[in-house]
């Protein structure tokens, strides 16, 4: 039985990967900027925003825009997520991918990876939320008075922080446990077609990987996970708080054109930086799911 892949391992391969191969990466994530125009477009209209200043007319059409932008961007990162898969695993196992093939393989995964996804994140969700309810029913439905209200208060504010507990545990035991599902259905499944049986099985599949070893699994996750959401997080806090600073300094000068191309250039700044950093995340889980797969 193969060894799990050492951290430092994991991180080389992801590093090595993406530096040879970072123009294919790239150039895959880079739809997701064709994607967001709908959000440059509403942020053209409302730089800032909408507020009880903006008409009607405005006020419909970035909504519209917003909303459109939001499809089109959920549309284009599954797709995106899935076409990273299959390239990255095409070069893992030494072939050259055929990216027009696997533009098209992807779209026949988008209805069973978005639903297996979207069913990930609202069960998890919805189950967490459930340990939290009883403390805030407790409270909110106190109306007992003097020693028992107080002691119903007590009670309930216990059993929020218990709930709270359970939820945040519930939530990245199982995010762990479940972290392969996506990576097992695209590589292992031996239909395109939508099946509740193929994403069971790939939910099973993921935790069946990660059995025996939740906590090594779990490092080699949030580990390099962390250190690119750090890098992204102080380059949007660093150009955030620059452009701030710009604007505030020369705002009295700078005519309202240049306030919304430099809003514009800000929002576009955002998909940029998340089409170089996306394969980032897709090299490291996919490297740490190799390895697993072959224990």
């Amino acid at each position: 039985m193969a060894k799990l892949i050492t951290l430092g391992l994991l991180i080389d391969k992801t590093v090595e990967h993406y530096r040879l191969h970072v123009k294919e990466l790239v150039g895959i994530t880079l739809w997701l900027l064709v994607a967001a125009m709908p959000f440059l477009f509403s942020g053209y209209i409302a730089p800032f925003g909408i507020d009880e200043h903006s008409s009607t007319i405005d006020v419909i059409t970035y909504i519209s825009l917003s909303s459109v932008g939001l499809l089109t961007t959920t549309a284009a990162s599954i797709w995106i997520g899935i076409c990273l898969i299959l390239t990255i695993d095409a070069r893992a196992k030494g072939t050259t991918p055929n990216h027009v093939a696997l533009g098209k393989r992807s779209w026949k995964f988008f209805l069973s990876f978005l639903v297996l996804s979207a069913a990930i994140a609202i069960g998890l969700s919805a189950i967490s939320a459930l340990f939290v309810v009883p403390g805030i029913l407790v409270m909110m439905f106190n109306t007992a008075s003097g020693a028992a209200g107080a002691a119903i208060g007590i009670a309930g504010v216990v059993l929020l922080f218990a709930g709270c507990a359970a939820a945040l545990y519930t939530l990245i035991r199982y995010s762990v446990e479940l972290a392969f599902a996506q990576y097992h259905l695209v590589l292992e499944s031996e239909s395109t077609k939508f099946s509740f049986k193929n994403l069971l099985a790939s939910a099973r599949a993921s935790r069946a990987y990660v059995k025996g070893s939740w906590w090594a699994i779990m490092f080699r996750l949030f580990i390099p996970n962390a250190i690119i959401s750090l890098v992204v997080l102080g380059f949007t806090m660093t150009t955030n708080f620059a452009t701030t600073i710009l604007i505030s300094f020369a705002a009295a000068s700078l005519s309202p054109l240049a306030i919304t191309l430099i809003s514009l250039g800000l929002t576009l700044s955002v998909f940029i930086v998340n089409a170089f950093v996306m394969p980032l995340y897709s090299l490291a889980t996919y490297y740490l799911y190799d390895s697993v797969a072959k224990r």
